[in-house]
């Protein structure tokens, strides 16, 4: 299944925030974050590709960092879900059930001890650098989203006790990292990261608790997993670079950009299209085409400002481009939509 673009565009600006120098990596494969399209989703297989770009010679210990910057805003329809739940143990099984539309790429579950409960996280893969780097990255925001969670709901942090799945730190100036994080009863060499907690934790109504919020906010992560379940199947190269185009608005990426981007030489990726019967400047006209109308037909933007985000220099360029590909102006076609 797909995810969001959230989730990609939260870790790079987390990595900004941090400290790490990823723009000019970006540059490489032709990315502009601020110019990527929120509502776009993305498959896992690209949105790795790029994380290995982004990723590389990064410390996966600087992850602790990037988890302390990532934002309760971009968990959307999710968030109110959680806030609107009844209680603390009904938040936590709301957020295990859609956990798909989170930033994670693990797995979420709690697990019962004789006296404490734990909410885990196990992440998809500790044994490579970029795993390691994003599963310092996914636990340390896990953490901070529980205690922005509990505050955003008006209710006093539950003291945790925290196990990690990393092994015990060679410095002594690492170790100070995690403790002055997650505090000096910090665990490690565990299987997978758990947060403990008193078990009567779980029956704490919520103060923001609503029925009638809940039930919307439920239906709206249903039909948000609906939507990244559409396309269940690994995707061919063809759809691929598609996807890639898709992510952003105004300029978009060179072919040269795209290849590096998915792990690809620039002369294969040509070949390859060309054998599907397209070639890149096919493909990327017909994402423009395809972004164009769509624009337009939403009406809410003018044809200067179209013209700008599709990455046309000038309003007179993008009004060729259009007449040649639909036989008529921008602006009868909006009159006429």
């Amino acid at each position: 299944m797909k995810r969001s673009i959230l989730s990609l565009m939260y870790l790079i600006q987390g990595m900004r925030k941090a400290g790490v120098d990823v723009d000019q990596k970006l540059q490489k494969i032709g990315l502009r974050v601020d110019a990527l399209d929120p509502s776009s989703v993305i498959h896992p297989s690209l949105e790795y590709d790029v994380l290995k770009v982004v990723g590389e010679d990064i410390e996966p210990i600087r992850g602790l960092f990037v988890g302390q910057h990532y934002a309760l805003a971009g968990y959307g329809p999710l968030l109110m879900l959680l806030v609107t739940s009844y209680t603390v143990r009904d938040a936590l099984n709301e957020g295990i059930r859609f956990q798909r539309l989170t930033h994670l790429t693990g797995e979420l579950s709690l697990e019962m001890g004789q006296f404490r409960i734990a909410l885990c996280y196990k992440p998809r893969d500790l044994d490579s650098h970029l795993g390691l780097l994003m599963a310092q990255s996914e636990i340390s925001g896990t953490f901070k989203f529980i205690g922005d969670l509990y505050k955003m709901m008006g209710l006093p942090e539950p003291e945790l006790k925290i196990e990690l799945p990393f092994n015990y730190p060679d410095s002594a100036d690492d170790l100070k990292k995690y403790h002055d994080y997650y505090g000096e009863q910090v665990q490690f060499n565990a299987e997978k990261a758990a947060f403990w907690f008193d078990p009567a934790v779980l029956d704490v109504k919520i103060p923001s608790a609503d029925r009638i919020t809940f039930g919307v906010y439920e239906n709206k992560c249903i039909a948000e997993l609906a939507r990244l379940n559409e396309d269940e199947d690994t995707p061919s190269l063809l759809q691929r670079v598609q996807d890639y185009l898709e992510l952003q608005t105004g300029l978009m990426p060179s072919m040269a950009e795209t290849a590096h981007a998915l792990n690809v030489p620039e002369r294969t990726l040509r070949h390859q299209l060309q054998q599907l019967g397209t070639s890149y400047k096919q493909i990327r006209e017909e994402i423009i085409k395809d972004k164009a109308l769509r624009m337009i037909e939403y009406k809410q933007y003018s044809i200067e400002m179209i013209a700008e985000l599709l990455g046309y220099s000038e309003p007179a360029a993008f009004n060729h481009a259009f007449k040649r590909w639909f036989g008529q102006s921008p602006r009868q076609y909006f009159k006429s939509s």
